[in-house]
């Protein structure tokens, strides 16, 4: 999974250079787990006796030691994210501090705290991006889903201060059994507030749920997780982006380049040039994966990622996944095999009906395309 959404070509090509010499290039801190919401499929959120009993919020000075740290080993993207990061004590300097060090930040939110003197402050302190989360179309799903009587409207007010203070926004949705009939309404809100809207149609199997057959699980099933995104990527790129997408995409699956790393091996940023640190200071490879770690608050920075990339590197993957034709339509990485399987080597039966269906949807598509042309 990466972790810088969006990212321009440029970036990418950053991105590309520092994964090759192993640059740690981007990164996201979780400044803390506590949040405004109660959400039930939240997997992060503590109350604050929780987080006691746990252990305590590192200082924003802390934190400005480890990103002076950050700057002189390369990093570049940094995500700061929670909880609900705008309940971190002293925000606002951490923020400001990271990036006077040169860092591109961009915050990951629920929005329901973005007031006017926030949206101000990012307007005149502009972040790459405000990621802010929608859990639904309506009060009543923010009532009994997140707990939060009133969020929808707080959420759309805090996208709309934002945009007005010129701040670049970018709305993402889950799609579960739950919501999904909310697909087009939440695309719908991204077309009427003028914001791009990314609806993750694949969720990660809960822990509960992994031994439950796929019609019994939150989640979608494999082929309606497929029919949702092809239907969600339809709208968002349009007529005119669509049809090339889908030429690409067959055109791929047809004639498949060689895998980039050796068979087996990870092919994400993960461990490569990106990393995460959670709020008690432990550095992961990624938000999703819980090994390996170590406290960069005690190995320091570097030594921290020398770690990481090391064990990383040990992780070996099904060499059937990194070589399958459609593995460009596929969402195992590292984290979802293990999850989905119990094992890194596993290969994933949900990613490879989900990929299989994503590849008939995409040629029934261009048989459409290539008939419309046709007839004029």
């Amino acid at each position: 999974m990466e972790q810088l959404e969006g990212a321009t070509t440029v970036e990418r090509m950053i991105l590309d250079q520092a994964k090759r010499t192993r640059t740690p290039a981007n990164g996201s801190i979780e400044l803390l787990p506590l949040c405004n919401m109660n959400c039930d499929m939240c997997y992060v959120r503590l109350s604050r006796e929780e987080m006691e009993r746990q252990g305590r919020l590192r200082t924003a000075d802390e934190w400005l030691e480890i990103g002076r740290q950050m700057k002189e080993a390369g990093v570049l993207f940094l995500l700061l994210t929670g909880g609900e990061p705008f309940l971190y004590p002293d925000f606002r300097r951490l923020y400001l501090g990271l990036r006077e060090m040169g860092m591109i930040l961009t915050i990951n939110t629920n929005g329901t705290l973005i007031d006017e003197d926030l949206a101000e402050f990012f307007g005149k302190h502009k972040p790459r991006r405000v990621n802010i989360t929608l859990y639904g179309t309506d009060e009543e799903t923010y009532a009994d889903l997140c707990h939060y009587p009133g969020g929808f409207e707080k959420t759309l007010q805090g996208i709309r201060l934002l945009r007005e203070n010129g701040v670049d926004v970018k709305v993402g949705g889950s799609l579960t059994r739950a919501n999904r009939d909310d697909l087009d309404k939440l695309l719908d809100i991204g077309e009427e507030l003028d914001i791009p809207v990314r609806v993750d149609t694949y969720m990660m199997p809960a822990t509960r749920e992994r031994d439950l057959p796929y019609n019994l699980q939150a989640r979608l099933g494999p082929e309606e997780a497929a029919q949702a995104r092809i239907h969600a990527l339809k709208r968002e790129m349009g007529p005119e982006l669509f049809p090339a997408y889908v030429c690409q995409s067959i055109e791929k699956a047809e004639h498949p380049e060689p895998a980039e790393e050796k068979p087996g091996h990870m092919a994400c940023m993960a461990g490569r040039c990106s990393f995460t640190i959670n709020w008690q200071g432990q550095m992961r490879p990624c938000v999703v994966m819980s090994e390996p770690e170590v406290s960069v608050f005690e190995a320091g920075f570097e030594a921290a990622w020398k770690y990481i990339t090391e064990e990383t590197w040990k992780i070996l993957l099904n060499a059937k996944c990194s070589t399958c034709r459609v593995r460009h339509l596929c969402r195992t990485c590292a984290a979802s095999a293990l999850l989905e399987t119990g094992s890194y080597a596993g290969v994933p039966d949900y990613m490879c009906r989900y990929a299989k269906e994503s590849l008939r949807l995409l040629e029934e598509e261009e048989k459409e395309i290539q008939e419309n042309r046709e007839n004029g």
